[in-house]
């Protein structure tokens, strides 16, 4: 209960965002992570609102201090700023991990429901369902859960697209929350922690052979799958040292 009684004291001391803010914020943080560089057309069309609705909070949000203008119309975080997005990502991940473990809930569903109601959840609970869950390091799609003090796991991957023939290594983490492309992946066994082979890459960004594990067998590598370009991109692989 040691971490527990913690969390309660930097509760006290801390300023809340509004839990608007923190989805801005935590998407400002993803963008950045995926792109390098926050636009706010590209902003507005990862939060699903106008780009008017997106210069506005964003300029709220420079005011008090969690944002900085990079630019005519870019973004980049405060130090500030950056805790509220991690904190967020950290609440929504934790929530995906107990939604699927817990709840039944696969891995297709769980993002709109932790984005929508995890803020709303109080930061004890949060840390409650950490602990119950055995502190996961990852959430279902495979990506790094931000630690309580705001660190965050650079994961070591490639793009399944950028692998070269005769890579072997485990599925990292799916850079999607598409459903209907979760969906694919489930159906082909293509999931987070499981050994991947790259087979044979076809010329001029062709499609890409893989084989994955089947179960625990000591056998690996025995479903065989066809992956185009497009699915290719969204698919992390970590590889193995020596199977490059």
């Amino acid at each position: 209960m040691n971490e527990l009684a913690a969390l309660r004291r930097e509760g006290a001391k801390s300023s809340k965002a509004t839990p608007g803010a923190a989805d801005f914020l935590r998407e400002t943080y993803l963008e950045s992570e995926a792109h390098g560089r926050v636009v706010l057309r590209e902003l507005a069309q990862r939060l699903g609102v106008s780009a008017p609705a997106i210069s506005r909070m964003a300029q709220r949000l420079v005011q008090k201090g969690y944002l900085k203008r990079e630019g005519a119309c870019g973004l980049e975080l405060h130090e500030s700023g950056r805790r509220v997005a991690l904190k967020s990502l950290r609440k929504t991940r934790i929530f995906e991990v107990y939604l699927v473990q817990e709840l039944g809930y696969s891995w297709d569903q769980v993002f709109p429901l932790a984005v929508s109601s995890s803020h709303h959840l109080d930061d004890e609970l949060i840390e409650r369902m950490w602990i119950k869950l055995n502190k996961p390091l990852r959430c279902p799609h495979g990506d790094a859960i931000p630690t309580r003090d705001g660190h965050m796991e650079q994961i070591e991957s490639v793009r399944l697209s950028d692998a070269t023939a005769g890579t072997q290594g485990t599925l990292s983490h799916v850079a999607s929350h598409d459903p209907e492309l979760l969906r694919y992946l489930t159906t082909l066994g293509l999931l987070p922690g499981l050994p991947i082979q790259i087979v044979s890459r076809a010329p001029f960004g062709g499609p890409i052979r893989v084989r994955v594990q089947v179960g625990d067998a000591p056998k690996k590598f025995e479903n065989e799958h066809v992956i185009g370009k497009e699915l290719a991109g969204v698919i992390n692989i970590s590889i193995a040292p020596g199977k490059s």
